[in-house]
């Protein structure tokens, strides 16, 4: 790889590692913290641990250090979050499984905490935008500036060639045609050209040559197929939700993907688009729009991720960092965050329906008839299932002493004997093997078992458990019966957690819970109690299970919707939380769009939710930040790095635009050309900039390592998408099948990776090995990575050995080998071979007796030049 490469390659961990770290740790880590822990070790110091800043924690508390920076296995804040000793924490229960991971990453990657900020504002007073922080160069208005006075071919290229001439640099010579075709199909479609499409082009001698390819590519499907991928990984798609248990699917999420694709091809104007994500539903055609809610509908579910990538992917703004206290670096309060948060609480998920109103009500109705009849069998085996669990309960005391006496060859008969029953008396046994249990109830029969107390004793004690566990289950039954009181006689109220309902004590829980809840000891499910009943009782429950099979059976497919969120039937205002706190209030942040964009203090919004409201703040041509924001993340598509290599942050925290003027100018292109990204694409793709090779310049080098004023063009790998599509493109089994729902990304599925199915949960490995973004949260940009198993990737793939097999078979047996070879060449290269590659080639040949064609290939999709874009 060429110097410039690793410098390429490098650059975005460099620039950004502080920064990134920090915003993780505001919008991730922070809130965490602080919903969970600040409320006993804060001014309280539980324990002796304040935990307030990175100090505190590396000092600890009368346990020692909290945390260990770097090394989070032996971190005892870990330890208690991941409850894997004695201590466990926090007190509530357990954190989720991706707050603990972020949590453990944090530590792992050194604990960053940016110095404690300003407290939040007070429940009195204004956030006010001083004059200095509006003056920052991503708030000013977009003005079209006037072009430099040099000698180039288009607007674009004079700002390029302008900058250059500051440093005394000139750009490297054009591309070759060849060369040129390769890049521009790849860009637009993310697949390679044919022979017959290079070949058309080297013919046409014509001055607008490369014009037309341009528009051809343009009008492809392929486009929106490769386009609509970039705008995937900022809108953190994927097929399922985020279900640490297993693959919970979304049937209809690839609607949005599709819908997104197609607003590629149709050229959907990208104010009309971002209008549609936000507020679709809300739009004069909703029929056509709707779709883009998939935005929201298929997001992780967490309100602050809603909030983070509106902000950060249509405004360059880490809005999501002002949670707990007015942002550190960048001009938005608190306040801001919460008016954004309150317009997404105000929501609900919901389905736009794609067929008749009558085949939805049958679907409903049949679907609600089986539903009813699973509720009414579930309550009777849930009643008769109690009724046998207090049964057994009164043999508490025989049981025990039969586990006491327990001799495994002779169980099956002493529980007959005793008129046990062997499976409750086989569940009582595995209960009392457990090394501990979450009550204390049963130390003493313990004891007295360890003790070998005589049996009058243990008997004694085995009875006084018994009448406990007794007690506590009518204790149970009243509790249940007194909340129902309580929540006005309905168990379906809406917000159970704000209801003052009773509980059993802690201790007496985990007793009734081990013993009585679903999966308790005495509690047998639907099979198990059909062995205890007799008569009418079991005649019952052969009814129930018989009548649910024939509704369920009665229940057509299911209608085709979009996935959507529409605004909630009663909307609240929400309220500040002081430090993140939700239990500490402060005043209510009406909804509204975020202080900066407003010239004085935001006017809220009175329409609904307020999506609409904020769709059209953010589309507006008059907003700074949005058409820039765009418009630097298409540049960025085009030649791998941005103006602003921040592209979802153009805060404080964020990179400086290389060349602010040439931004500017794009944007307001952009907003005079209807928003239309296609215009912006052949705008870019038709300068000389875009159409230089990557030859090298020494004095370039030295002056520009990194390649920041672009006097070459950036070599790029082929991202996952690409290798995949173009392995299977070459060896003519591509499917070009377009949308529907997706498939594993199988060696059997030939068809185009964007329709592969991505996973929140188990991202496909071949995915994961070549950089695909996470799907959990808005990608700016992959990061690529070189490790040893993308080499054994293209050595043992069943894929890639599957396409050479394949593509040996398309290039045939000519006899002639040069022949083939030059036939090969042409197809995965686009060129001619040399004479000394058709000499490698037939050496290699003729060297290897088992499989030459197959091996030969593998050797040359494994090649720089198939994987790498010139």
């Amino acid at each position: 790889m060429c110097r410039l490469s690793i410098a390429f390659l490098l650059a975005p961990l460099l620039y950004s590692a502080d920064g990134k770290a920090q915003e993780f740790f505001e919008m991730r880590v922070r809130p965490v913290l602080a919903k969970n822990c600040f409320a006993c070790h804060s001014a309280s110091k539980m324990g002796g641990l304040e935990m307030r800043s990175r100090d505190s924690l590396l000092k600890g508390g009368k346990s020692g250090p909290a945390v260990i920076a770097g090394d989070p296995d032996h971190s005892l804040l870990i330890q208690a979050i991941r409850q894997q000793g004695e201590l466990k924490m926090p007190p509530q229960g357990r954190l989720k499984d991706e707050e603990i991971e972020q949590i453990s990453s944090w530590v792992k990657s050194g604990a960053i905490w940016p110095d404690a900020p300003s407290a939040p504002a007070a429940k009195t007073g204004e956030y006010v935008v001083t004059p200095e922080q509006r003056a920052f160069w991503s708030f000013q208005p977009i003005q079209k500036p006037e072009l430099p006075k040099v000698n180039a071919k288009t607007p674009i290229d004079r700002f390029i060639l302008a900058k250059l001439n500051e440093k005394g640099l000139a750009p490297v010579k054009l591309a070759d045609k060849r060369t040129l075709i390769r890049r521009a199909t790849y860009d637009l479609t993310g697949l390679p050209p044919s022979p017959e499409q290079i070949d058309g082009f080297l013919a046409d001698k014509s001055s607008n040559a490369f014009e037309k390819v341009v528009d051809r590519l343009l009008a492809s499907p392929h486009y929106g197929e490769r386009w609509g991928r970039h705008w995937l990984d900022v809108a953190r798609y994927s097929d399922n939700t985020l279900d640490p248990t297993g693959e919970t699917p979304h049937p209809n999420a690839f609607r949005y993907r599709d819908w997104v694709i197609d607003a590629f091809n149709r050229d959907m104007p990208y104010d009309l688009f971002i209008k549609a994500q936000i507020a679709g539903d809300q739009l004069p055609e909703p029929s056509k729009t709707a779709a883009g809610l998939g935005l929201y509908a298929l997001s992780p579910e967490f309100q602050d991720d809603r909030v983070d990538v509106t902000t950060r992917g249509f405004l360059g703004l880490t809005v999501a960092c002002a949670q707990c206290h007015n942002h550190k670096f960048d001009p938005i309060p608190q306040t801001d965050y919460y008016s954004i948060l309150g317009i997404f609480n105000n929501t609900k998920m919901n389905e736009y329906p794609l067929s008749s109103e009558s085949v939805v009500k049958e679907y409903k109705d049949r679907k609600q008839k089986a539903g009813s009849q699973q509720k009414m069998l579930d309550d009777y085996v849930r009643s008769q299932g109690l009724q046998l669990a207090q049964i057994h309960a009164t043999h508490t005391a025989d049981y025990l002493m039969a586990v006491h006496n327990d001799k495994l060859a002779d169980r099956e008969k002493n529980a007959a004997q005793a008129g046990l029953d062997l499976e409750t008396l086989n569940n009582w046994i595995a209960y009392l093997r457990k090394p501990s249990h979450e009550h204390p109830f049963l130390k003493s029969f313990a004891d007295a078992v360890a003790a070998k107390k005589p049996a009058v004793e243990v008997r004694k004690i085995a009875e006084d458990f018994q009448n406990l566990a007794l007690a506590v289950f009518t204790e149970k039954q009243s509790i249940e019966e007194k909340n129902l009181i309580r929540l006005g006689g309905s168990k379906e109220r809406g917000d159970l957690s704000n209801a003052d309902l009773l509980s059993l004590e802690r201790d007496k829980y985990f007793l009734w819970r081990d013993l009585y809840d679903k999966q308790g000891i005495l509690i047998y499910g639907e099979n198990g109690i059909a062995r205890f009943l007799q008569g009418e009782f079991k005649t019952y429950l052969t009814t129930l299970r018989h009548d649910l099979e024939r509704y369920k059976s009665e229940i057509p497919p299911q209608y085709p919707y979009l996935q959507i969120i529409s605004d909630a039937d009663s909307l609240k205002t929400q309220k500040l939380f002081l430090r993140g706190d939700r239990n500490n209030l402060g005043d209510e942040t009406p909804p509204r769009s975020v202080t900066i964009l407003s010239s004085g203090s935001p006017k809220a919004f009175t329409k609904g939710s307020g999506r609409l409201e904020l769709a059209e703040t953010i589309a507006s041509a008059s907003n700074p930040l949005t058409a820039r924001v765009m418009v630097n993340r298409i540049w960025q598509s085009h030649f791998g790095t941005g103006i602003v290599r921040t592209t979802s942050n153009f805060g404080q925290l964020g990179e400086r635009p290389v060349n602010p003027q040439l931004l500017d100018y794009l944007a307001a292109r952009f907003i005079e050309n209807k928003w239309s990204i296609k215009a912006i694409n052949r705008e870019i793709m038709l300068t000389s900039t875009y159409q230089l090779s990557t030859g090298d310049d020494p004095k370039a080098f030295t002056a520009d390592p990194e390649n920041r004023l672009l006097w070459r063009a950036n070599r790029q790998r082929l991202d996952v998408e690409e290798l995949r599509d173009s392995l299977l493109f070459v060896s003519g089994k591509l499917d070009a099948t377009a949308g529907g729902p997706p498939q594993q990304l199988t060696a059997e599925n030939k068809r185009r990776t964007v329709y592969g199915f991505v996973s929140r949960k188990d991202l496909d490995p071949l995915l994961a090995l070549f950089d695909f973004p996470n799907p959990n949260a808005t990608s700016e940009q992959r990061i690529e990575t070189t490790v040893p198993l993308q080499g054994l990737f293209f050595l043992n793939s069943p894929l890639m050995i599957q396409q050479t097999e394949a593509l040996a078979e398309r290039i045939g047996s000519t006899g002639d080998q040069a022949t083939s070879i030059q036939k090969t060449y042409r197809l995965l290269f686009g060129r001619a071979a040399t004479p000394q590659e058709i000499i490698l080639g037939t050496q290699f040949l003729k060297g290897n007796d088992t499989q030459p064609w197959p091996k030969y290939l593998q050797v040359l999709l494994s090649s720089n030049e198939f994987i790498f874009i010139g």
